[in-house]
């Protein structure tokens, strides 16, 4: 029995990090249109304001913000899906 290769990780997270790219690009350049204007509302997740930690000697600040949209996760899955046939 023949062993299917498999890539490392990170071109997975690669390949999703693209697609997301993608369909935000996508979504941008299509939310003016009414008809597609559900592409481009989005949901957004994550540290708003930031948490900050000062020491004196030291200033920590965390934040992140995750945002999502439906031609977002399309070109995610899209991605996937193509690089499952690869």
């Amino acid at each position: 029995m023949a062993r299917r290769y498999r890539s490392p990780w990170w071109v997975l997270v690669f390949v999703i990090v693209i697609g997301g790219f993608l369909g935000s690009v996508i979504a941008e350049a299509v939310g003016q249109y009414p008809a597609f204007q559900f592409l481009a509302r989005s949901v957004g997740a994550g540290l708003d304001p930031p948490l900050t930690v000062d020491l004196r000697l030291l200033r920590l600040t965390i934040g992140f913000t995750v945002r999502l949209n439906l031609a977002m996760l399309v070109g995610i899955i899209l991605a996937i899906w193509i690089y499952r046939l690869l």
